[in-house]
């Protein structure tokens, strides 16, 4: 049995909530520790937890207890029942026995040239050794402060107390020293050769420790009559111990590489061996010995068949996204070779219907990189999965039933790739480029009626000539048809460095060389040139405009005024407002890369650099922006941004995972049959605001009370308006029965659409 967790906690967000949607990966399960209370484990640099009385099991994240992503690394501190965990940017958080979260920065915030990196944790008798790339620091696990900063200027490996003398070992070699004298420098420690260089140091007892380097030693140290200690080691094990922790009576010792975990005495001595297989085991040593492992199935009781499994994505770097608006999910994939990543990742596919996530990888999927989802638009359970080297995948219900490759299609391979760029027109017809591959025929159509079989030959595909698409890898191409414009135009881009703008119009003649024109350089609205290094996405807007991400920021044009002479596109300018009549060009000079576009017909930009962008439909306005000083997110780098089609959700991706963010507009719906108000009603510890969704776009809202006064007046953003419950002078308005009255804004009768009841 697998019990799987929630990550929020209820049906309707408000309006500036945000999820963070951690992974569970299977395949990269880092820690487990029994605490008094709780059961933490670490997969895929994310945290989750199990209440051992209430079995809830929970992600943690920066939105409810912690205050970074991407776990590095975690010991547990069995004497005192705290957890410190150590982040990838060497940030640090304690959590305490009540569950309590203490940040210490101090490290990941110090300025100095040199690595910050964290490399090993131990516990000493209110004290905690903290080894890194600079030397070493002492924490007091009382007040939770440094006391002690030791910056040698080279790496510490580990740092652990033993009785009165304190152990060090580094990258070359081993010291000791009393811990009762303060060591400004390494080399007031005495070296030896008793201490295996590179050792993670694993504290016993006053005279045990393990040496944990590749091998698994058992070390003594012993004091002698002239005050220097004496060291004996002995080999248990030829193969290195990832997670040693106290148990009921001594220690366990996980190791991986040889799929065993070994129970140790209290003298460290192993005694006792287990068949681990993929899992890491671990016992509070205050409980009554039975062990608890986590797996790839999830979290449960060694030897029990009822798993604990968080509900989360399947696989880390969360990469593309797609939106199947018929069955109301999103779909998300791993990123593939592309800019931004350089390795071949396997295939994963997860589905998310605001609740659930879900692996729906399809079996046989390749291990070596797919990325794009495109939806037929008359089957929603059908997508195409363009992968690098095995052409283009046809999936129905979760299942792979064909692969377009150069067995039935004009597709070629080359180097071992075939990387085919896809779009679907408006007609249902499918479009590929594969403009380094096949230069000889690098467009080619597969219609519509031919791309509903499931058996397709090469002679079923057209291709028509188009010119101007031969060139490097596509590691950034981006290749739309529009769809809400009169014209069915296709605009290309490879994206390789400083490569052209294609746009072509078959004008539903594929089979004929079609009206064509390219462009490396772009004029905009005042004559002035505008120019690339990347392009890094195109995105249709509702209004049929397509908007453009770059290296060098984001542009928009009419694509059915790209065949003219005289093609202008509108460098955006946003007003400064201060007077001057200036105005700045939206987002100059940062790249951008991608752009989704919600009901509103607004502007969803992801940047590398400077996080994600709300603009207004036109971009005159940036409406917000959100980064690491104003938001969850933990990096300012936004990989994709993706709009929920039904509802007001935006999904962005990056690189620590999947953020969910509630925006203030959803699709406008054809009437008001549907309109409805949450929280409903308003209770008096609510302190946000009341989201009436369901409108008509440009509804005009007005609140009036239960003697028809008008107290508020709104204008709905898409088919979603907010009201914070108070009247025209900001005033909390009094306990009562609301009415939202709606018309529409070009006129029209008003109605009583909902109530909202407030509770003072």
């Amino acid at each position: 049995m697998v019990t799987m967790m929630a990550l929020s906690a209820g049906a309707q967000n408000a309006v500036g909530d945000w999820i963070i949607h951690t992974s569970f990966v299977s395949s990269d399960i880092g820690f487990i520790a029994e605490a008094e209370d709780w059961v933490y484990y670490v997969a895929g640099g994310n945290l989750f937890r199990l209440d051992k009385q209430t079995q809830e099991n929970e992600a943690l994240s920066p939105m409810n207890y912690l205050s970074d992503m991407s776990i590095a690394q975690a010991f547990y501190n069995s004497d005192k029942d705290y957890l410190v965990l150590i982040y990838a940017n060497s940030n640090i958080d304690v959590i305490k026995s009540d569950g309590s979260v203490i940040n210490m920065p101090e490290i990941k915030n110090a300025v100095m040239t040199s690595s910050k990196n964290v490399n090993f944790v131990t516990f000493a008798p209110g004290e905690i050794y903290v080894a890194t790339d600079f030397g070493y620091v002492v924490i007091d696990d009382v007040k939770f402060v440094i006391k002690e900063s030791h910056v040698y200027g080279e790496p510490v490996t580990s740092v652990a107390r033993l009785g009165q003398m304190l152990l060090v070992s580094t990258p070359s070699a081993g010291y000791y020293g009393l811990a009762s004298q303060y060591h400004e420098q390494l080399e007031s420690f005495t070296r030896t050769d008793f201490i295996s260089g590179d050792s993670r140091l694993f504290p016993i007892n006053d005279s045990t420790y393990y040496s944990l380097t590749g091998w698994t030693m058992l070390c003594t140290m012993r004091g002698s009559g002239n005050g220097n200690p004496r060291f004996t080691m002995k080999t248990l094990v030829e193969n290195r111990t990832t997670l040693a922790q106290k148990t009921p009576g001594g220690f366990l010792l996980n190791i991986p590489n040889l799929q065993k975990c070994y129970r140790a005495d209290a003298t460290g001595a192993i005694v006792e061996e287990y068949d681990a297989g993929s899992e890491l085991f671990s016992a509070h040593p205050d409980g009554n010995g039975t062990l608890w492992a986590v797996g790839p199935q999830g979290l449960h009781h060694q030897g029990e068949a009822s798993y604990y499994l968080p509900n989360a994505l399947t696989f880390g770097r969360p990469f593309w996204m797609a939106y199947n608006k018929s069955q109301d999910k999103l779909y998300v994939s791993s990123p593939a070779t592309n800019y931004f990543y350089y390795d071949d990742t396997p295939t994963w596919v997860n589905t998310y219907d605001g609740m659930t996530w879900r692996d729906v990888t399809p079996e046989g999927a390749p291990q070596r990189g797919s990325f794009n989802i495109h939806f037929m638009p008359d089957d929603p359970n059908t997508y195409l999965l363009s992968t690098w080297r095995e052409g283009l995948l046809k999936v129905t219900d979760g299942e792979i039933v064909l692969a377009y490759n150069a067995t039935n299609s004009p597709m070629r391979r080359e180097q071992g790739a075939m990387h085919p760029i896809t779009s679907i027109d408006r007609n249902g017809n499918v479009w590929v480029v594969q403009s380094f591959e096949n230069p000889e025929c690098p467009v080619m159509v597969l219609p519509a009626a031919k791309a509903r079989q499931n058996t397709v030959t090469t002679s079923d595909w057209i291709t028509p000539s188009i010119d101007g698409l031969n060139s490097g890898h596509t590691k950034t191409a981006s290749f739309i048809s529009t769809h809400n414009s009169q014209y069915d135009i296709k605009v290309f881009t490879d994206g390789d460095y400083q490569m052209p703008l294609v746009f072509w119009n078959s004008a539903g003649d594929y089979s004929s060389r079609p009206q064509q024109v390219m462009y490396d350089r772009l004029v905009d609205q005042d004559g002035q040139p505008f120019t690339w290094l990347y392009i890094m996405c195109l995105t249709e807007d509702l209004n049929g405009l397509v908007w453009m991400g770059s290296t060098e920021g984001v542009i928009a044009f009419n694509p059915a005024q790209a065949f003219s002479t005289d093609f202008r596109i509108n460098h955006i300018k946003v007003p400064r407002n201060d007077g001057t009549g200036m105005a700045d060009y939206l987002l100059n000079g940062i790249q951008v890369n991608d752009i989704a576009v919600d009901g509103a017909n607004r502007k969803w930009i992801a940047t590398q650099t400077s996080g994600l962008f709300l603009v207004s439909p036109d971009g005159t306005e940036v409406i917000n922006k959100f980064n690491t000083t104003n938001s969850p997110l933990t990096s300012n780098t936004v990989f994709r941004v993706c709009c929920n089609p039904n509802s007001n959700s935006v999904y962005i991706t990056t690189p620590v995972g999947v953020y969910e963010y509630f925006s203030d507009s959803s699709p406008a719906e054809p009437d008001y049959s549907d309109i409805y108000a949450y929280p409903n009603p308003v209770r008096p510890e609510f302190t946000g605001d009341v989201t009436i969704t369901g409108m008509m776009d440009g509804t005009l809202i007005k609140i009036a009370d239960a003697s028809g006064n008008v107290i508020r007046q709104l204008k709905s953003t898409g088919g979603m308006a907010t009201w914070d419950c108070c009247d025209h002078y900001g005033q909390r308005v009094k306990t009562g029965v609301y009415m939202v009255l709606c018309s529409r804004s070009n006129g029209g009768s008003e109605s009583v659409v909902t109530k909202i009841a407030v509770i003072r």
